[in-house]
């Protein structure tokens, strides 16, 4: 492989987004990832914010999108029930899409853009002759920058930094439902552990899922409440439906962690998950890696330093608001917060427009108290801040 300048480990949304944006603004651009395609296990969750940062980058029939027509939020035998209308002149609250076709029509886009894509997985990543040596099986290639766009696992990441601490990790486990969707999301809230359920769903499938800290938690301890949660509520036929196990680590960063987490230094980038750039209340972080990458490659292109001027973009930008969701999560996942929560969402309008907005991404956590009081619903407001 020849020299290049810009090596993007991963390509996923952070990494596909970040070489579609240095493609065409010139750069030597290497995507290397050997998982394509795949199906995500994760929920799939497209927020309105992210919809609006992808613009006309990819096209609308390529999300293969479920557009959400309502949420139900539940603990125990508690429920509210929201009706999500979509705008009609503006990019949606909330699409769920395949992970696969999504994270596809992106690759695709840097690869019209420029990029070269390399579907191999990296082995090894070193310092080499003032730049980077990334090596698969079949090679090695050198590039002035390397990024890490890698996932929570991320080999650039263990190379220039250390691994994320249990405590700073959530897991998700749970089941690819095949052969039944539907146009609404569930979420029901869990307390021992403390975290939360999902069923999201896809074109073709349902993902039904729930998650909570590592170091509190196993898939073992998880995988039984979404096989009773999908016994209870999907449907089955004559043959029932088929179900496909997953698990997965996300990045959950605590306050402490984000306030010292260095996502860049001379040479390198880390995006998205492999820079713990994913809201712990929600664990959404498709905003954040594609946010990411454009702060990335708006960085390498114009800045004279891009690894300070990167630190200092993400810090005020995405970490300053993880920082805040991080803080408020130790109060959120209480029972007396969520089953408050649930009833304010049956009683309020008010209400359940601020969750719409945290839904869609375009509420953010800075503001988030004042617009609560907003409401009017003073007293209810007052007993949900105070847990």
């Amino acid at each position: 492989m020849d020299r290049m300048d810009i090596a993007i480990v991963g390509a996923g949304p952070a990494g596909s987004r970040a070489a579609w944006r240095l493609a065409r603004a010139g750069a030597r651009v290497t995507l290397f990832d050997g998982s394509h395609p795949r199906e995500k296990p994760c929920g799939g969750g497209v927020t309105g914010r992210a919809l609006e940062l992808l613009g006309n980058a990819i096209d609308s029939p390529a999300l293969a999108a479920a557009l959400i027509q309502s949420a139900t939020f539940e603990r125990g035998p508690d429920r509210a029930q929201m009706r999500i209308e979509q705008p009609p002149d503006a990019s949606p609250h909330l699409v769920v899409t395949s992970r696969a076709r999504f994270d596809a029509a992106l690759l695709a886009a840097a690869i019209d853009a420029g990029a070269t894509f390399v579907p191999e997985r990296i082995t090894h990543v070193s310092r080499a002759d003032g730049g980077w040596q990334v090596t698969t099986r079949h090679g090695a290639a050198h590039a002035a920058w390397v990024l890490g766009a890698d996932g929570p696992n991320s080999l650039v990441r263990k190379r220039v930094s250390r691994p994320f601490d249990r405590a700073d990790l959530s897991i998700a486990t749970g089941f690819f439902v095949h052969g039944v969707t539907s146009r609404d999301i569930s979420i029901g809230f869990e307390d021992n552990p403390a975290g939360y359920l999902w069923s999201f769903p896809r074109p073709d499938h349902l993902a039904v899922g729930v998650c909570a800290q590592a170091d509190v938690s196993s898939p073992s301890m998880l995988a039984p409440i979404a096989s009773s949660w999908i016994a209870r509520n999907v449907a089955s036929g004559p043959a029932g439906p088929t179900l496909e196990r997953y698990s997965w680590p996300i990045p959950s960063l605590r306050e402490s962690t984000l306030r010292l987490e260095q996502p860049a230094g001379t040479g390198w980038l880390l995006l998205g998950d492999a820079g713990g750039m994913v809201d712990p209340i929600t664990r959404e972080g498709i905003f954040f890696a594609l946010s990411s990458a454009d702060a990335a490659a708006e960085c390498l292109v114009e800045d004279r330093d891009p690894a300070v001027a990167y630190v200092a973009r993400i810090r005020r930008s995405i970490y300053d608001e993880l920082a805040r969701a991080a803080r408020l999560k130790a109060s959120f996942f209480r029972p007396r917060f969520t089953g408050l929560l649930i009833r304010a969402l049956e009683k309020s309008p008010g209400i359940r427009s601020v969750m719409l907005d945290l839904i869609a991404g375009r509420q953010p956590y800075r503001g988030l108290r004042r617009r609560l009081l907003a409401t009017m619903e003073l007293g209810l407001m007052v007993k949900m801040l105070r847990q």
